[in-house]
């Protein structure tokens, strides 16, 4: 019987990660047969996270400290996905999955779990396909983001002793490689893909899509990136089911 212990980080995300989990349990019939059980770790996030722990709460998911807040110097999300890993040892599998993304196809977890089940010993995790959050569309993954490594947007993984001494001695979090001539960046989950396949172990892309937003957690691209992918977030939050209108006004510190 599968026992999947299921995290998603909150980072200054709440309404996207009050649309995950809307769109989650308005997509899926049987969590429970799955064997989900979903936490919500939170980096003391100061934004408005009161509607999310309503829905939460309403649907019986945590929402739990992480031990980090949003001003760590370098990304927390790889510490965080390690630590949950290692506090569940008893789990039969992982599920990872990032506050902005969106499940629109029915039952995406339970086609991700029979077809990583279905896999020869080699394979380690399964991921579904990504489409752009803004229209539907698959990706064209012209800078591989989502194919030199199992992404945590959303990635089944199997709890094995390789993958729990990597979590222990190597971790998920990003990295850095001083080649002789260039800098190599490693974002969460990289280097931990590429040390499971020095052990022979590979991760399979599943036929489902799930929507990803890509980039609100972190301001990288400016503010007016961010506004635009909060009038759609506030779009499909609507078709959910969620209140729209809302500000995403982070308290100073």
């Amino acid at each position: 019987m599968r026992r999947i212990a299921a995290v998603s980080v909150n980072h200054n995300t709440s309404l996207y990660m009050e649309l995950m989990l809307r769109s989650l349990f308005a997509t899926h019939t049987a969590l429970d047969n799955l064997g989900l059980n979903l936490t919500v770790l939170d980096n003391r996030s100061e934004d408005d996270t009161s509607s999310l722990r309503a829905y939460a709460a309403g649907v019986g998911v945590p929402i739990l400290p992480s031990g980090f807040t949003t001003h760590t110097r370098h990304n927390s999300h790889g510490e965080v996905l390690r630590r949950f890993v290692l506090d569940h040892p008893a789990a039969t599998h992982y599920l990872f999955l990032d506050a902005d993304v969106v499940f629109h196809q029915d039952d995406t977890l339970d086609t991700l779990a029979n077809d990583l089940d279905s896999s020869p010993d080699d394979v380690f995790a399964a991921a579904p396909r990504v489409g752009h959050a803004h229209n539907g569309e698959e990706v064209t993954d012209k800078d591989n983001i989502y194919e030199r490594r199992l992404h945590p947007l959303c990635a089944l993984i199997r709890n094995t002793p390789t993958l729990r001494r990597v979590a222990e001695h190597i971790g998920f979090s990003c990295a850095r490689f001083l080649w002789p001539d260039r800098d190599q960046y490693l974002d969460t989950n990289e280097l931990m893909t590429i040390v499971m396949r020095t052990h022979g172990m590979r991760y399979v892309r599943s036929s489902p899509m799930v929507l990803h937003f890509f980039g609100v957690s972190y301001d990288l691209y400016g503010e007016t990136y961010l506004q635009n992918k909060a009038k759609t977030r506030d779009r499909l939050l609507a078709g959910y089911g969620g209140r729209v209108g809302l500000v995403d006004e982070r308290r100073s510190v």
